[in-house]
């Protein structure tokens, strides 16, 4: 998972950079670098932060991925508020290079996932 986030990040956060910069010059880079950036930034620290709480308590585990996704969330949405705010970027590029990015990442996540080995429990059925 943490290869396909990391294929997708990179190659998404150069693609959304480079349309930036043909849709609105050198200023369209920067926003478009700084939004893909930060969200492959939070959603990367979210994914290794989901891989803790995955293996710790069994129990716990759905509880607390949702907490980490949400809280990635949260982050994203607040940074690009500030972002926003900043008058040598523009606004727009960086919302929507962070969305793009956010679904690249998801779809690179999602591919290596099902991808992985998943460990079979042995005792599992037995009574």
């Amino acid at each position: 998972m943490r290869r396909g986030v990391l294929v997708s990040g990179l190659c998404g956060t150069v693609a959304l950079t480079i349309a930036g910069a043909v849709a609105k010059g050198a200023d369209g880079a920067l926003s478009a670098l700084a939004g893909a950036l930060l969200s492959f930034v939070v959603l990367l620290l979210g994914l290794l932060a989901i891989s803790a709480v995955v293996a710790g308590d069994p129990g716990a585990s759905m509880a607390g991925a949702g907490l980490v996704f949400m809280g990635q969330l949260i982050i994203l949405v607040a940074a690009i508020a500030l972002l926003r705010q900043q008058p040598s970027l523009d606004g727009p590029v960086i919302a929507a290079a962070a969305i793009v990015e956010v679904v690249l990442i998801q779809v690179g996540q999602l591919r290596g996932y099902v991808r992985a080995r998943h460990a079979i429990d042995p005792q599992a059925g037995r009574a």
